[in-house]
């Protein structure tokens, strides 16, 4: 708790009273107007407009990233962060972010979800569900077996039968 004190004392005196303030006992540390969890990083993640519009700040989200991989895998979903504080929410000029309280941890693998090969999506929680679950990745594969573009292929091949050979 000292090493905190002082890490926090040390932020008062190098920034402005106007971005930092320090509330010791309550665990919140105020940064550029947020009330972020002591340990927790204030990070910013783009978010689809029609979930912004939904989220509020104090809600809770679980955070899940969609990615295609190989046509072997195809398409898969995970849950990458449950119970996700939303400190803030962005909503202006056609860009919609989601502001979440992350511990460094977390905010390493949101990074890596923001690639041009992912889709990050997010899900509400009911008031009060703050409980993490263990969660299995989803596949077409895994669901069906084999992926949607191995269905595909498999008709063609059925719909074009091979002319025999002379």
């Amino acid at each position: 708790m000292k090493t905190m004190r002082m890490v926090i004392s040390a932020a008062l005196v190098l920034l402005p009273a106007a971005v930092v303030s320090a509330v010791f006992f309550g665990q919140t540390v105020h940064a550029a107007g947020l009330a972020v969890p002591v340990g927790y990083r204030a990070t910013v993640i783009p978010a689809a407009p029609a979930e912004v519009r939904r989220i509020k700040p104090g809600d809770r989200v679980d955070m899940l990233v969609t990615l295609t991989q190989s046509q072997d895998i195809g398409m898969t979903t995970a849950s990458l962060l449950q119970s996700v504080l939303v400190l803030d929410v962005e909503y202006k000029s056609g860009i919609s972010n989601l502001v979440l309280a992350l511990n460094p941890n977390e905010a390493q693998f949101a990074m890596l979800s923001l690639s041009d090969k992912c889709r990050v999506n997010f899900v509400i929680r009911a008031k009060g569900d703050e409980e993490l679950h263990p969660m299995e990745i989803a596949s077409f594969k895994r669901l069906f077996g084999r992926t949607p573009e191995a269905a595909a292929d498999e008709k063609k091949a059925v719909a074009t039968p091979e002319t025999p050979k002379k």
